[in-house]
C-alpha cells in the first residue's frame, strides 16, 4: 500500500493510478501519519479544512468523539485510537474517490469498528485495504488480492467465497498455525542431528528446547484468544453499552486491546521459533 501511495520506491516496476483517481489514505500507524508537532487537535484539523468555520470544525471533531475539552488536546498525547478516528474524520473532510487503508482497525474498540464498517458500506468510491481482522474483510470485501509466492492470485468475490474455492483461511490464526507447523516439521535437513551449536548445546537439545518454548507460546495464544472471544461476545450483548458503566466499559476495552497486541507478538515470537526449528 506504501507503494501505491508513493511512499516507497519500487525496486521494479511502476504504480500507475487510473484517470481521475483522487486517493486517501489511512496509514497502519495513524500516529505518525498526524505527525508529532505540538498542536491541539482543533488547531490540526482546522489546517486541514482552512476555508471552513469554527462550527464546521467543532461538528466534524464531535462527529469522531472530540468534544468540549478534548479538542484542546496535545496531538502527542492522542492514543491510537484517537489518532484513527481523527485520520478518518480527516477523509471525510477530503472526500477522496478511493480509499486507501493499512490496517484501519488497528487502536478501535468493537464499537468503533463496527460503526466504520457502516460508514464503509455506504461509501460509493473504490476501497482498497489490507486487513486481518476477519470479521472486517467479511463485511466489506468484494475482489480478493492474494500474494504468494507462485504470483498474484486475484479473486473475483467475497471472503467466504474466495474460503469456498480457495480452501485457505488466512485470517484464521489457529488453521495458520496448524498449517505451517506441518509444513515446518515436513522440512527434511540434511544437517548431522549431533552437530554442536555455539555454546556446546546440540541440535537435538536445541530443537527440545525451542518445541518447549513453541508448545507454552500455543497454549498462552489459545488463552489470550479465548478471552478475546468472550470478550467479543461481552461487547455484542444488545445492552452492554448502555448498562455497562464507562469506567468498566474501558477497562474491558483496554483488556481486549492488550490482548490483540500480544496475540500479535505470540504469533510473531511462533513464526520465528518455527523457522529455528527448520534450521536445527
Amino acid at each position: 500500500l506504501k507503494l501505491v501511495m508513493g511512499e516507497l520506491e519500487p525496486d521494479a516496476g511502476s504504480v500507475e493510478c487510473g484517470y481521475e483517481t483522487y486517493p486517501g489514505y489511512v496509514a497502519q500507524d495513524q500516529k505518525a501519519q498526524i505527525g508529532s508537532h505540538n498542536q491541539t487537535v482543533e488547531a490540526w484539523f482546522t489546517d486541514v479544512c482552512p476555508s471552513e468555520t469554527i462550527g464546521f470544525v467543532k461538528g466534524q471533531l464531535g462527529a469522531v468523539l472530540f468534544s468540549g475539552d478534548e479538542t484542546d488536546k496535545k496531538l502527542t498525547a492522542l492514543s491510537g485510537g484517537e489518532a484513527a478516528r481523527l485520520i478518518f474524520a480527516q477523509q471525510v473532510v477530503a472526500q477522496p474517490n478511493t480509499l486507501v487503508l493499512d490496517e484501519p482497525t488497528n487502536h478501535l474498540d468493537l464499537e468503533a469498528i463496527e460503526a466504520l464498517v457502516t460508514a464503509l458500506k455506504a461509501y460509493d468510491g473504490t476501497l482498497l485495504f489490507v486487513s486481518h481482522d476477519r470479521w472486517f474483510v467479511g463485511e466489506l470485501a468484494t475482489r480478493i488480492i492474494e500474494i504468494t509466492d507462485g504470483g498474484i492470485n486475484d479473486f473475483p468475490g467475497t471472503y467466504e467465497e474466495y474460503l469456498e474455492r480457495c480452501g485457505d483461511d488466512h485470517l484464521d490464526r489457529q488453521a495458520v498455525l496448524r498449517k505451517a507447523r506441518a509444513s515446518k516439521r515436513g522440512v527434511k535437513t540434511s544437517k548431522e542431528k549431533g552437530r554442536k551449536r555455539g555454546g556446546g548445546e546440540s541440535s537435538e537439545r536445541r530443537r527440545k528446547r525451542l518445541e518447549a518454548r513453541l508448545e507454552l507460546l500455543t497454549h498462552e495464544t489459545q488463552q489470550a484468544e479465548t478471552r478475546i472471544e468472550a470478550l467479543n461476545q461481552l461487547f455484542c450483548a444488545a445492552d452492554f453499552y448502555e448498562t455497562t458503566p464507562t469506567h468498566e466499559r474501558q477497562s474491558l476495552e483496554a483488556e481486549h486491546r492488550a490482548l490483540s497486541e500480544k496475540v500479535q507478538e505470540l504469533m510473531a515470537e511462533w513464526e520465528t521459533l518455527e523457522n529455528q526449528i527448520a534450521d536445527t
